[in-house]
């Protein structure tokens, strides 16, 4: 078969059907007496496959992998599926960085925009988060706790952002990254952390239940875990005049937590108020139940537009 023929048989210009050759994707069978360029028979359904792929907008090393018989087609589809939700995802949060800066007044505008250019891309401002969380933890946490808290403290960058979303991870990125970042009270400083880090994410995990089911005795018993944690810590026994001076530490934001206090209200913006079934594990799940922890504690609630 000739070129010519291939051409009028898929109406592709002899000069694609030439550059196809060229490049490997459609290898010839031999050169005719006069030097023209001949194909084999199974060349008509490989080209129509290439043009066929080329129509969806597929990558020519993508078809190139296929045609060498390096990736299976179910296996380049799955990889161009991909390829394009990170495209879209990448789109979406763009769309939502713009419409942080559309309509907003002058000053308001700068700030925002000085604060989302540092987040570069969402998987970079995610990948900060997770250093900050590791650098601040105290040292010498069992690497199994460590990980729980990390996973629980960094949400994920939403695959679809709100405005408010968006300038919330921003926030949470310039928090990382600011010099007044708190690294967490260190062995030396307090009693044993690694107690107090696991009755928290043990308080959390059943104040999601609780938020989940509605369940009251749930709540008691999560506030009970939470506030003992805060107790043990500092030597202390969960009694009433304890309770009341870790409500006026958490109101006036005079421990540490005023820095926590920021990071987990955004935190909250980006995960969402109300719990999934699932709120127990998760990127990002310990900011809800500790909202609503906060809550309790302190009589005040933690939602973004908060004073």
């Amino acid at each position: 078969m000739g070129i010519g023929e291939l051409a009028a048989r898929t109406g592709l210009p002899v000069k694609t059907i030439r550059y196809y050759s060229d490049i490997g994707l459609l290898p010839e069978s031999g050169r005719s007496p006069g030097g023209h360029r001949r194909y084999a028979a199974d060349a008509l359904p490989r080209l129509q496959l290439i043009q066929r792929l080329r129509a969806l907008g597929t990558p020519i090393a993508a078809i190139a992998a296929v045609m060498a018989g390096e990736r299976s087609l179910d296996e380049l589809v799955t990889r161009e599926l991909d390829a394009v939700r990170e495209q879209l995802r990448t789109l979406t949060w763009r769309r939502a960085t713009l419409r942080a800066l559309d309509g907003c007044p002058e000053p308001e505008r700068l700030r925002r925009l000085t604060l989302l250019a540092g987040v570069g891309t969402p998987e970079d401002a995610h990948d900060h988060l997770v250093r900050y969380w590791r650098w601040a933890l105290p040292a010498g946490l069992p690497p199994r706790l460590v990980r729980a808290v990390v996973e629980g403290a960094v949400p994920e960058p939403p695959a679809a952002p709100t405005t408010a979303a968006v300038l919330a991870y921003a926030e949470l990125r310039a928090l990382a990254a600011s010099g007044d970042r708190r690294r967490q009270p260190q062995p030396h400083q307090v009693g044993d952390v690694a107690s107090f880090y696991s009755g928290v994410v043990d308080a959390c995990a059943l104040a999601a239940e609780a938020l989940v089911t509605g369940c009251p005795d749930r709540r008691a018993e999560a506030l009970g875990h939470f506030v003992g944690a805060y107790a043990r810590i500092g030597g202390h026994d969960d009694t009433p005049a304890f309770r009341a001076r870790l409500r006026a530490l958490f109101r006036h934001g005079e421990r540490a937590g005023s820095f926590s206090l920021r990071y987990w209200r955004h935190a909250l913006v980006v995960t969402g108020e109300t719990p999934r079934p699932s709120a127990a594990s998760g990127q990002g799940h310990l900011a809800t139940p500790l909202a609503a922890l906060h809550h309790q504690v302190a009589g005040l609630p933690l939602a973004a537009d908060t004073p």
